[in-house]
């Protein structure tokens, strides 16, 4: 009997290191890897750097890994048909396995006050952690809102706006080849564009958009208004939160302090039925389910 049950679990391990998802963060004891091992412990969970390391990782090793899988944070440069199609279709092979928080971090998930009071560590009301959400958030809305608009601009540069040439024929003598690229539309095609981007008129709709997009037109943030809770800095606010709203003791009865409070608080909120899970935890949970049981 022990060697039956030695052999299934041999197998569930076999299983498990088939199966990757990499994930941001600089090492595995950061954030991200830690939690979500807890929220996944059917997969091996892996710190792989930023959103672009894991774009190219993604990119390089889906086709010879297909059971590796990638989750980035969303940011401020995926839009909502790029994080719906990643959710609708993950894991996909057309799209490297590619997975987008609905939320801006995975931080994000954990500032819903809902989902923050089932925490045992919690030594304040729900009325007041509500408050200290709402209230540490607007004091970085304009900054987050002011950021978000630069990346809009940013990412809009990053656009392959000019093809290189293909045919040989007409580039026998530097010459042709200097005639044939000051000839391309592109070029002033393209200075109209950015003259025209770049106009203060186009920084302040894009900023009152975005501003209103966060609160939902009011002046002061409101729950159940507005996107706040999904775009602010999750990683900034989450932190102020745990500070002054949670408290773990370690083993001698001592307080943990910053990113060691943050990872158990979190941890101890994933340790949770899935029910109470914020509705994308259980959709991944029960995508990379699938995707593990099907081979």
């Amino acid at each position: 009997m022990t060697l039956i049950q030695g052999n299934v679990r041999t197998e569930e391990f076999r299983q498990r290191a088939k199966h990757v998802l990499f994930v941001e963060g600089s090492n595995d004891r950061a954030l991200d890897p830690q939690v979500l091992s807890v929220l996944l412990p059917m997969v091996d969970v892996k710190a792989l750097g930023a959103s672009f390391h894991i774009r190219s990782a993604a990119e390089a090793l889906y086709t010879h890994h297909p059971t590796y899988y990638f989750l980035v944070d969303r940011d401020y440069h995926h839009d909502d048909n790029a994080v719906d199609n990643s959710w609708n279709r993950f894991p996909d092979p057309q799209t490297s396995n590619i997975l987008i928080w609905r939320r801006r971090e995975l931080e994000n998930y954990f500032l819903i006050p809902e989902y923050l009071e089932h925490s045992d560590y919690l030594i304040v009301s729900g009325k007041e952690l509500r408050d200290r959400v709402r209230r540490h958030s607007q004091e970085r809305l304009f900054l987050d809102v002011a950021n978000q608009v630069i990346v809009s601009f940013r990412e809009e540069f990053k656009i392959e706006w000019v093809r290189i040439f293909t045919n040989i024929d007409a580039f026998g003598s530097p010459e042709q080849a200097l005639a044939q690229l000051k000839a391309m539309p592109e070029w002033e095609a393209r200075k109209n564009k950015t003259v025209s981007i770049l106009d203060l008129s186009e920084v302040e709709r894009r900023f009152v958009k975005t501003l209103n997009g966060f609160s939902g037109g009011r002046a002061d943030l409101e729950y159940g208004h507005g996107h706040w809770l999904e775009m602010i800095s999750g990683k900034k606010v989450l932190n102020q939160i745990v500070g002054a709203c949670f408290q773990v003791l370690d083993l001698q009865g001592r307080p943990l302090q910053g990113p060691e409070c943050l990872i158990e608080v979190t941890k101890d909120l994933l340790r949770k039925a899935i029910e109470a899970q914020p509705d994308d935890l259980q959709r991944l949970r029960k995508l990379i389910e699938e995707r593990v049981n099907a081979g």
